[in-house]
């Protein structure tokens, strides 16, 4: 008896040694299999379910687990502690009605003994204990010593829960503070989503975070615009798909959507590769129903344990955080086209008024000299005439040019695509270094419909985007010629097209050039790259 307790209080001072979860839970399992004197012994927790969402094991290798397969949900005598909690204790499972067998490739086990864990008066998970060492069957001496022990172990649980939740806060404020410090200095989306991604693989102890927006251009269709972690290379740029998805189930109802093992989930994931390594994982929508504009998915590799409803709640703070930088992110550049608007309004004014009507005033004197010239030197006034015709042909351009700088207006008033076009290149300096040069030649405001405009602007942002982040580049040339065809070129100094390189943006440029029926080419020109984008212009 005396060895008994001597056992058993060993076996409590080490649940109780430290603070961390996943090890005190290891250590409750091998206490378990120590004061039982048991082979094999395992820890099935518990999720918010009430089956198995992870399982524990001692005696096992590495190898015998893998050869196993997926850890057990529930089933058979394991799923009998969980409907019955109450100690169970067999002399031969196999001769129980209640058992199912076991899987291929599972070591044999005869004896057994189940007992339940409890965590604040509430099921937390039940240890297994199976083929008590020297073929005897598990007494009621051994059962007392690990009901001892599961009654001890879980005040070392609920202490170790306490301490990784506090752990979990504090990375949680300081994730915000972050975030919340990026957004208000007005930092690029790219860098506020990559950082609301970091945070959350921080935060939730993932291992791999994706963050999807919606794309304006195909609401049907989620872009990645952020990927950290193993198996998310090349991710993005790339869209998804609003259907059969994660992904797609938190967009469309704007809730956050959980599950301990998406491995074997029918939905799939959000293009994980290889997707059998992530086993937990929550998709978190980027804000609420009806107004969700993206998805934040974090995942776990396979046997890990789920998420925790804290950590759910702390990636939802910076799901709701990524969509308000996104959301300021678009304020912003309806700021600053409408100040490119007002300024080449401003610009359209003061030609009409002031360079217009001089250089109507010039013509109509020299119309006077050519006038007086016809008589006494009739070289002179034909010299006098061109002069006043090129004045005509000035006069015309510069209209034109009005025409082009002012919005049009009447019900479907939109801001022109030479306004447009601008404002893309203003906004690219920022992440260049330094302003593009911009030729546009053609009637572009006139002969560009709406639809081709917006995919000109887009395949324009997604080329200076491409450079900015590629290139290298210290000077980028855009071109646009308006005729038959729109053709936009694209050219830069910068390092050229490295092997290997992502081409998911290419594409998307290619495949907007075939939804019209026009062309895409990227080539090297010298030290820099080509990019020249064509569709022929409805009459």
């Amino acid at each position: 008896m005396t060895d008994d307790a001597d056992l058993l209080l060993g076996a409590v001072l080490s649940v109780g040694r430290g603070l961390d979860l996943e090890t005190t839970l290891h250590r409750v399992v091998q206490a378990a299999a120590d004061v039982a004197d048991a082979r094999y012994a395992a820890l099935g927790i518990l999720g918010e379910d009430g089956q198995i969402a992870q399982f524990l094991t001692v005696g096992l290798t590495e190898d015998e687990i893998r050869a196993i397969g997926p850890y057990p949900r529930g089933r058979g005598l394991l799923g009998e502690l969980i409907r019955h909690p109450v100690p169970l204790r067999l002399p031969d499972m196999a001769a129980d009605h209640r058992s199912v067998g076991f899987p291929d490739h599972h070591p044999p086990m005869r004896t057994f003994l189940g007992v339940p864990l409890q965590v604040r008066d509430s099921a937390f998970g039940n240890l297994y204990l199976t083929d008590k060492r020297g073929g005897h069957e598990f007494t009621a001496e051994d059962q007392r010593l690990v009901e001892a022990l599961a009654s001890a172990a879980s005040v070392a649980v609920e202490n170790a829960r306490l301490y990784d939740e506090a752990r979990l806060r504090e990375r949680w404020a300081h994730g915000n503070d972050e975030i919340s410090r990026r957004v208000l200095e007005g930092d690029a989306p790219r860098e506020v989503l990559d950082a609301v991604a970091r945070e959350a693989l921080q935060v939730a102890a993932a291992d791999v975070a994706v963050l999807a927006t919606i794309d304006d251009e195909a609401p049907d269709r989620l872009g990645v615009r952020s990927a950290l972690g193993p198996g998310t290379g090349g991710l993005v740029g790339t869209e998804v798909t609003l259907e059969g998805t994660f992904a797609a189930e938190a967009y469309t109802s704007g809730r956050p959507v959980v599950t301990h093992d998406a491995a074997s989930d029918q939905r799939q994931m959000i293009s994980f590769n290889p997707p059998s390594v992530v086993g937990p994982l929550a998709a978190l929508p980027l804000g609420g129903p009806g107004r969700t504009i993206g998805v934040l998915t974090v995942g776990r590799r396979l046997g890990t344990p789920p998420f925790p409803r804290v950590v759910v709640d702390a990636l939802a703070a910076f799901a709701a955080q990524a969509a308000v930088a996104l959301e300021l992110a678009e304020r912003r550049r309806d700021a600053e086209r409408l100040a490119v608007v007002r300024d080449r309004d401003r610009i359209a004014r003061d030609l009409h008024d002031l360079a217009i009507q001089r250089l109507y005033a010039t013509g109509l004197s020299l119309e006077g000299v050519g006038r007086r010239l016809q008589d006494d030197a009739p070289a002179d006034a034909e010299r006098v005439d061109r002069a006043v015709d090129d004045l005509d042909e000035t006069i015309s351009l510069i209209r034109t040019t009005i025409r082009g700088l002012r919005p049009s207006t009447g019900s479907g008033r939109r801001v022109g695509v030479r306004a447009r076009l601008v404002a893309e290149t203003d906004a690219a300096s920022r992440t260049l270094g330094f302003t593009p040069a911009l030729h546009m030649a053609g009637p572009v405001d006139t002969l560009v419909p709406a639809d081709v405009a917006d995919h000109l602007v887009a395949v324009l942002r997604e080329a200076l985007s491409n450079v900015a982040r590629h290139a290298g580049a210290r000077r980028v040339s855009v071109d646009l010629l308006a005729g038959d065809d729109v053709t936009l070129t694209v050219r830069d100094d910068g390092r050229g097209l490295p092997d290997g390189a992502q081409r998911s943006g290419l594409a998307n440029l290619e495949r907007r050039a075939q939804e019209l029926e026009g062309s895409f080419g990227v080539e090297a020109a010298g030290p820099g790259t080509l990019l020249r984008w064509s569709v022929p212009l409805r009459s």
